[in-house]
């Protein structure tokens, strides 16, 4: 629409002259060809934008051009509501990452989208450079209110997710590499025993009860535990440990709670990056960029994978994967009555006529599959949506009647992408993270 619009706006522009030209007297041949070789290529430069992805875009009171949210300078000093995310008018934009539509000019924020001013401080300078990502209400950790647009920016990059096997049965082996961000975490005196995913080059995303001053390493490309290359047709595969950080503790929500599982959640800092390229049977999961991604029902399939890492039960050897259905939250709080259950939880559970051999691991990924643009093109690729928190102890088996908690990613991400920002760019443990031993893990 945009396009067929610009063009008969650059028509337009050269209507007045070309009836002049006619009117006075037959137009030449060349002089016509010119006049339409020029009326062509003003409106093929006035499409070019479009082409190149910067859609024209409309907002309530203002035009403006689509655009990344840090390619936007007039908006760089307004705190960006979830609504202005993605709008509609830039679906169809090539461009990959929070897209909002940008003013052509400074704009004045409308009132109802601006905070009341009173006195400026330090902290609402600063809380001006956030986007609010209120996918519920309680995402409230102190002065945190808004996504951190540098710490979003280090996360989703392109080969996010990739979906390398479309067929996902329930109780069944994983092929190999296809789920490359799977992570296994490393203890000194028990061996592996939770499990973790691979958000960033720098970064695995865990539950907050697997950390421990016992902590090693973390191993990713692992496929089966038993032995030390995977192969496929003579083509090896050999799973890689990383070194914790010693310069950054493991950095735990503030608001954990090991008696209640209560924001059961936690990021670990490798001790160097992860080349992709080198390492091509490693890669990261696409966390939630906006609602849509977490807006699950009960009807949706969610992928489970993992080796069954757990406490006190017995794991396998390859990797399993399984669906799973979400489930109300009521069925978990009587379930888990002495637990805090509230919307930093999923609740979930094997859908009818579904079987789940294994659990997954403490601290593991859970998954589902999201649309997103490429190009022209809509795809899929796996979004995490939630971790392995808490659920009854049983060894990988039937576990088709069992719920089992999971801890909400999308509840967490204002503080994941504030974390993120604070241990890449100040090289820094964002709060007073603890560090627990063996004596405060709690069996399942």
């Amino acid at each position: 629409d945009y396009i067929l619009v610009r063009s008969i706006i650059c028509f337009s522009k050269l209507k007045a002259v070309s009836l002049t030209s006619f009117n006075r007297a037959v137009v030449p041949m060349p002089e016509l060809r010119f006049k339409l070789f020029t009326c062509l290529s003003v409106a093929f430069y006035c499409n070019l934008s479009v082409i190149a992805g910067n859609y024209a875009c409309k907002e309530n009171d203002y035009f403006g051009y689509c655009k990344l949210y840090e390619n936007c300078p007039t908006l760089q000093d307004t705190p960006l509501t979830k609504d202005m995310l993605n709008p509609k008018d830039c679906r169809h934009s090539i461009l990959s990452g929070p897209v909002i539509c940008c003013p052509r000019r400074r704009h004045q924020q409308r009132p109802n989208r601006r905070p009341a001013k009173t006195t400026t401080t330090t902290t609402e300078r600063t809380s001006r450079r956030y986007m609010h990502f209120a996918f519920n209400k309680e995402t409230n950790i102190g002065d945190l209110k808004y996504i951190h647009p540098e710490g979003l920016a280090l996360l989703n990059k392109p080969n996010c997710g990739e979906i390398n096997d479309d067929r996902v049965a329930n109780g069944i082996s994983a092929t190999q590499g296809e789920f490359p961000w799977m992570a296994i975490l490393l203890y000194a005196r028990m061996g592996a025993l939770c499990g973790g995913s691979v958000i960033t080059e720098r970064f695995v995303l865990t539950a907050a009860h697997c950390i421990s001053n016992d902590l090693q390493a973390v191993r990713l490309g692992e496929h089966r535990r038993s032995t030390k290359n995977d192969c496929i047709l003579h083509i090896c595969q050999t799973h890689v440990d990383f070194e914790i950080d010693p310069h950054q503790k493991p950095i735990i929500h503030p608001d954990y709670k090991s008696l209640d599982y209560h924001k059961d959640i936690a990021l670990i800092k490798l001790n160097m990056d992860i080349d992709f390229r080198r390492y091509q049977h490693i890669a990261p999961i696409c966390l939630p960029m906006k609602s849509s991604d977490s807006n699950i029902s009960p009807h949706d399939n969610l992928v489970l994978a993992g080796w069954g890492l757990q406490e006190y039960d017995r794991s396998v050897d390859a990797l399993q994967k399984g669906q799973l259905r979400l489930k109300g939250l009521d069925i978990c709080k009587n379930l888990y009555a002495r637990f805090k259950i509230d919307n930093s939880k999923l609740c979930i559970q094997a859908g009818a006529n579904q079987t789940v051999s294994c659990r997954g691991d403490s601290g593991g990924p859970l998954f589902w599959k999201t649309p997103f643009l490429s190009g022209n093109f809509i795809k899929k690729h796996y979004t995490q949506i939630g971790l392995v928190s808490l659920g009854y102890g049983k060894d990988c088996g039937d576990l088709t009647s069992e719920p089992f908690m999971y801890e909400n990613v999308t509840d967490s991400m204002v503080w994941i992408t504030h974390s993120l920002y604070k241990a890449y760019f100040h090289n820094e443990n964002p709060y007073n993270a603890q560090h627990y031993s063996y004596s405060n893990f709690m069996p399942y």
